[in-house]
């Protein structure tokens, strides 16, 4: 779910369709006030809608049990200031690039680097969106599971690279600073001059190391055939991402099913009469 958490508004039409997607309830219940508040529904309607969604994907669902919770949801998800985060790309200037690319460091650690540096500029765009302005600290919340996640969007593709090894390298190196709790403060953030010319955006967020492969040359990047999203080429027949090529598949199924019922229907009409 990496992808849908800095686009709510699909995460919230996955949710509503197919009910809850995660063990975190209570974030996509939130998603869902957020979302229907977004588009008009009115609070006693926000209200019915929630209560009903419970009935159909909570097992014994018991308003009486759920009341305190479910008021806290729609209290919080109402506010003006909790809106629906949509993030249809981050820009990345000519400055950022050259200056991860100059370092004089493994490639994949520069990975690791642009991966940051995505991860802050999305930070930064979530606060404009919420409160109107962007904050000018450059840290992100740090954990076992944000480290992990940072290590899974930048395809590093060595399993010999762990990434707490590369965050302790990096900090030795004084490109970040682990403060108490796994924060990570981005000190080489403050070593790039501002620049008004973006070279290219980033779009998806669960492939961020495959742009800084695309832009350096790595002819195996290519863009998938249906959406676009880049993608490593395992080999020649490899033309679309998993989820595009799941629907290809699927489509390929239904339309070869139906012609083979319009090629033997006088047949199988004989054996079922």
């Amino acid at each position: 779910m990496i992808q849908e958490k800095y686009n709510e508004q699909d995460y919230a039409i996955q949710v509503e369709k197919n009910g809850f997607l995660t063990k975190y309830h209570n974030y996509e219940l939130m998603l869902l006030i957020k979302y229907w508040k977004q588009y008009g529904i009115k609070p006693k309607q926000r209200k019915e809608k929630l209560y009903n969604f419970c009935k159909d994907n909570i097992e014994n669902f018991n308003e009486i049990k759920y009341f305190k919770k479910l008021n806290y949801i729609l209290r919080e998800g109402g506010k003006k200031d909790n809106p629906l985060i949509i993030i249809e790309n981050i820009p990345i200037t000519d400055n950022e690039i050259k200056y991860i690319n100059n370092l004089n460091i493994d490639y994949n650690f520069k990975k690791i680097l642009f991966t940051l540096l995505v991860e802050m500029k999305v930070k930064k765009e979530i606060g404009r969106l919420k409160y109107g302005e962007v904050t000018k600290y450059n840290y992100i919340r740090g954990n076992q599971n944000t480290y992990n996640e940072i290590f899974e969007v930048a395809k590093i593709p060595n399993n010999n690279y762990k990434i707490n090894v590369i965050i302790n390298e990096l900090e030795q190196l004084e490109y970040i600073d682990v403060r108490t709790r796994g924060r990570i403060r981005l000190l080489f953030m403050d070593y790039i001059e501002e620049s008004n010319v973006t070279v290219f955006d980033v779009t998806t967020f669960d492939n961020m190391g495959y742009y800084f492969d695309w832009y350096n040359g790595d002819l195996k990047i290519i863009e998938c055939e249906n959406c676009g999203k880049l993608i490593k080429a395992t080999s020649n027949r490899k033309k679309y991402c998993s989820v595009c090529w799941e629907e290809k598949r699927k489509n390929d199924i239904n339309e070869n099913a139906k012609k083979y019922y319009h090629s033997n229907k006088d047949f199988i009409r004989l054996e079922n009469p």
